[in-house]
C-alpha cells in the first residue's frame, strides 16, 4: 500500500502516539503513519508504535487497545517477535469495517489498525508483516 498524504487519514494513525509514548517512558523511538486509503472505498492501514522500557506490557496493551471502537479483544500470536498480542473487532465512526491488533513486550509497544469497506478474514499474517517490518531487534 502506499503511504497516504492525507492529513486526516496520517492524523488518525498519529493522534495514539503521545499515549504511547508516556507508556514507554523515555521512548528511543516511535513512529505513526497510514497506509493506502487513496479512495472513499480503499483499505487503510494504520500504523503506531514505540520503542523504550515498557513496564507493564500488559497494562500498556490494555490501555492502547481501549481507545478504539472495538467490541472485545481475544490474546493473539504475538508472532516470532514473542511478548504479548490481542485482537479485536469493531466498526469505525463512518461504518468501515475495522480490525486492531496491539503488541506489547518490555521494549516495544503497538497498534496496528486495518480498515475496509468490506468485512475483513483474519488479518494476524498481515500484523505479523506490519510488526515485523516496524520492529528491528537490537544488534
Amino acid at each position: 500500500m502506499p503511504k497516504s498524504m492525507s492529513r486526516e487519514t496520517t492524523g488518525d494513525a498519529r493522534s495514539q502516539l503521545d499515549q504511547l509514548k508516556r507508556e514507554a517512558g523515555s521512548p528511543t523511538s516511535a513512529v505513526g503513519w497510514a497506509y493506502g486509503g487513496e479512495t472513499p472505498d480503499a483499505d487503510v492501514l494504520y500504523v503506531s508504535g514505540v520503542s523504550g522500557t515498557v513496564a507493564d506490557p500488559s497494562g500498556a496493551l490494555d490501555r492502547a487497545l481501549r481507545v478504539y471502537r472495538i467490541t472485545g479483544t481475544e490474546p493473539a500470536d504475538a508472532g516470532p517477535l514473542g511478548g504479548e498480542a490481542r485482537c479485536g473487532q469493531g466498526r469505525t465512526e463512518n461504518g468501515r469495517y475495522m480490525t486492531i491488533c496491539g503488541w506489547a513486550d518490555v521494549e516495544t509497544l503497538g497498534v496496528v489498525g486495518f480498515t475496509s469497506a468490506r468485512q475483513q478474514a483474519d488479518r494476524t499474517a498481515d500484523f505479523h508483516a506490519v510488526r515485523s517490518a516496524l520492529v528491528q531487534p537490537a544488534a
